[in-house]
This record gives structure tokens, sequence and C-alpha cells, in this order.
């Protein structure tokens, strides 16, 4: 049985700025002296625009925001598995989708390329937390491999992320971001209880009231993720949280799309017999989110796709450039080229995939090895592919290590959510 649920399961579920204002103003004094005095330039600093915006994000803009809902008579919908608590969701309507509206601001997270980071004029207007911390007065986290297993196991959830995951963001604020085995548990967490698959079962309600309840999350973890990288750059550590920025983004795109393919009243007949205002609520903000797509003309669950990956692309770009001495490097080149194959850019997933070299610390170690063969043996490591049969075997190969590395997953999290008593269909 559990085999053909996986069987249904592989769908789609893998499926930037704002620079420092500064104005300044110069003059340069030429006396009759022989020596000519230096230059004279005064600076002066202004604020930000929206002091507001939410952190690692770009400025609200008004016309995107959604109207906080009045007069709701409750905030729970009775399914029939569980109760769900939609107080959050109608709260964070206008943020439910930050990697799309307002969008992320990359500088934020300390990844912009090393050239534009030094021509960045600092802002003395920004929070005291965005500036980088002395990292050497932070004690080196010491945990054995069973208390760690148990705290990844602890902060593990089906439905609601952000609170269980407090215990690791308390460890993590209060210990060295290089030094022990805090860059260990924060990779555990975003392997093991990161992405998981969410399959309809016999109705749309259940999954789709899920994955809006953990979008409603992401806005803190961005903020969280923002803040830590920023204050601790180039630190395997935040190396660790920008993967799981990067998951985010997969799963941000999944609910969203799961939203867009939802007609309440074919779909959400459950939610429309418990709850008329949660009912409301979805109306509203499938309609909200169509209207801002289009503005921006995503139209399409291809068009959305494309966007999410160009974003997935500066996190793991960003990876590639900061990381502490190539650290997981590899493994952000595997995924990067892994989405320019799935856009058919095979000239730009080559070029990432051949900068990847072989070390079996990476989580991807085994593909990593054999997209290097594959590359080798067609003779791609040289250049683009230059006939039709090198084109045609170079194909087949690559799909199949992309289709066992997906296959994995799956294996793991059907694992994984057996562990803890559910399902790919259960919530």
């Amino acid at each position: 049985m559990a085999r053909r649920v996986i069987a249904q399961t592989t769908s789609a579920l893998l499926h930037a700025s704002a620079v420092a204002l500064a104005a300044w103003s110069g003059s340069a004094v030429q006396r009759a002296a022989p020596a000519a005095r230096p230059r004279s330039i005064t600076v002066f600093a202004v604020p930000r625009e929206d002091p507001a915006a939410p952190p690692g994000l770009n400025p609200i803009d008004g016309d995107d925001q959604l109207p906080p809902r009045r007069g709701g008579r409750s905030s729970t919908v009775a399914l029939p598995t569980f109760v769900v608590n939609i107080e959050k969701i109608g709260d964070r309507a206008s943020l439910l989708f930050p990697f799309v509206t307002p969008g992320l601001s990359l500088e934020h997270f300390a990844i912009v390329p090393p050239d534009e980071s030094r021509e960045l004029f600092h802002d003395p207007f920004a929070p005291a937390h965005a500036h980088a911390k002395d990292t050497r007065r932070l004690p080196p986290l010491t945990m054995s491999d069973a208390a760690l297993q148990a705290l990844v196991d602890r902060s593990w959830s089906r439905r609601d992320r952000w609170t269980p995951f407090q215990e690791v963001l308390k460890i993590a604020d209060s210990h060295n971001p290089d030094a022990g085995r805090l860059p260990d548990l924060l990779h555990a967490y975003q392997r093991q209880d990161g992405l998981q698959p969410y399959v309809d079962a016999s109705i749309r309600d259940p999954r789709l009231w899920t994955e809006l309840g953990l979008a409603a999350d992401h806005v803190e973890f961005i903020g969280f993720i923002s803040r830590f990288a920023s204050q601790h750059p180039n630190t395997r550590a935040s190396t660790e949280l920008l993967f799981l920025l990067d998951q985010l983004a997969q799963a941000n795109l999944d609910a969203l799309v799961t939203l867009l393919d939802s007609d309440p009243t074919e779909a959400l007949g459950w939610t429309r017999e418990a709850n008329h205002d949660a009912f409301e609520l979805i109306v509203d903000l499938r309609r909200h989110y169509a209207q801002q797509l289009g503005r921006k003309g995503l139209t399409t669950t291809k068009t959305l796709a494309e966007y999410y990956g160009k974003v997935r692309l500066g996190i793991l770009m960003g990876i590639v450039r900061t990381t502490p001495n190539g650290y997981r490097a590899n493994d952000a080149r595997f995924l990067i080229g892994s989405i320019h194959w799935r856009n058919g850019d095979t000239g730009d997933a080559l070029r990432a995939w051949r900068a990847m070299t072989r070390d079996p610390r990476d989580a991807y170690t085994s593909s990593i090895g054999r997209i290097l063969d594959a590359i080798a043996q067609t003779g791609t490591d040289r250049g683009d592919v230059d006939s039709r049969e090198t084109m045609r075997i170079l194909t087949l190969q690559v799909n199949a290590v992309l289709r066992a590395e997906h296959g994995r997953w799956i294996m793991f999290s059907l694992d994984r959510l057996q562990q803890f008593g559910f399902h790919f269909d259960s919530f």
C-alpha cells in the first residue's frame, strides 16, 4: 500500500534587492599652495524608507496588502482528521507567500556578490542586530549524536514548524556558528524536518489548510535566517540556514500552487460546511494573490515555478560565494544545476555541475559523483553539448540521477513520517 502511495506522490513538490540609500555631496577646493589639499567629501545618511519592512524582505507595498478580516465568528475549522486554527493564516494573509510578494531582499542575508558588498554604504539606521557579531566569545555546541538526534526529533512537526523550532533557535543564538556541532544540528534539522510530502487524501481541505498554516510561518523563519546570517556571515551555520531558506522557497511554491489550484466551490466542501468565514477567507486569498501574480505576469504554474526557481538560484549562488572554505558548495552547485536542467538551460546546468568536486561529506555526494561521471563519459566536461546523440545520452543519464535523488527523498520521507505516525496523505 505504501508503495502505491509513493507512486502517487511524485508531484511537483520540489518544484532582489534593497540597497542602503545614501545622498552625498562633495566639494574640492584648489588652493594656490604647491600641493593641493585632498578632496573633502561630506556624507549624509538617509534613513530607510520603510523601517517596518519585515526582516529579510522588501518593503511592503500598500497596494499588496489584503485588508484584515473582521467579524469572524470562529477561528477554527473542524476537519475529519483534525481541527485547524485559521487565526494566524488570516492575520498574515498578506505575507503568506513572501518569496513573491513583497519578495526577498538578499542583501539582508549577507550573500550579495563581494564586489557589490564592498560598495554598499553602511546604513547607520539599520537595527543593531544587522551588524556582524564577534563569534569568538560564543561557546561551541557540545552534543552527542543521540542528544542531537533527540532534539531534531522533538523539533519535527507535520503542521506547525515555528513553535517546535524555538529550541533549535535558542541554541543557534547562543553557540559558535563554526566551531562545535551547531552546523551539524542545523544540517540535521533541514534534512530531516524540512521538506515533507503533502498529498491529497479523499478531500482537499486538510492539505490546503496545512500548507497555508506552514506558509504563515515562513515570514518568521525568513526573519530569523536573515538576522542570523547578517550577524554571522561566512559561517557554516549560516550556510546550513541558507539551505533551509532554499527549502522554504520550495514549500512556499507548493502551498501557493495548492491554493491557486483549489476552487473553493468544488474542492472545499468540508470547510464550507464547518466554517463559512474560513471558506470566504480562502476565496479572498485566491482572488488577492491571483491579482498580485497577474501584475507580475505570473499567470501560469510554469511562470510561477520559473520565478521561484530564480529566487532559489539567488540563494544558492549566494551560498557558493560566501560559504567558508567551500563548505557544502558542491551541494549548492548540484541544486543550481538541477534547477537549470529542469528549465531546459543545459549550458548553465553543465557549467554549474562541472565546478563540482567529489567530497564524501556532501549531502548529495552520490548524485554529484554520478553527474560528474555522466559528464565525463559523454565528453561534455570540456564544453557545451555539441551533438544530438551526445545530448540524448547525457539526458538519459542525468534524468536517471535526478529521479533517483528524488526517489531517495521520497523513501526517507516515508520512513520519517511513519516514525511519527503519519503518511503522505495524513496531516
